[in-house]
């Protein structure tokens, strides 16, 4: 019997790519863009058209910003802590009936 040989795909574990934006950052610009056209819906009916398209350049633009910028930092951005840490016990033990430890 011989081995079947099957080509195998490769980019299936590689983030989504549209524009600029990679994988979960997708979402993160979309929902960017879709808050400043919410804003400046409300603001655009309640005050005037003017006001809401500068809500809504004054509102989209910051939050896409913010997010190139979480991107830059990786899309698996994790705190990361250096150093020695103590932790105290939250239970105090309890020997022969006597309370100890308090």
């Amino acid at each position: 019997m011989e081995k079947a040989e099957y080509s195998l795909y490769k980019g299936l574990q590689r983030p989504l790519v549209f524009k600029i934006f990679k994988g979960k950052f997708i979402y993160w610009a979309v929902g960017s863009i879709l808050a400043g056209i919410v804003s400046g819906g409300l603001v655009g009916a309640l005050i005037s058209s003017l006001f809401g398209i500068v809500t809504m350049i004054g509102v989209s633009m910051p939050l896409l910003m913010f997010t190139i910028n979480k991107q830059k930092r990786g899309l698996y951005d994790k705190k990361r802590n250096y150093g020695i840490y103590i932790i105290s016990p939250k239970f105090h033990s309890y020997r022969h009936g006597n309370k100890t430890g308090l």
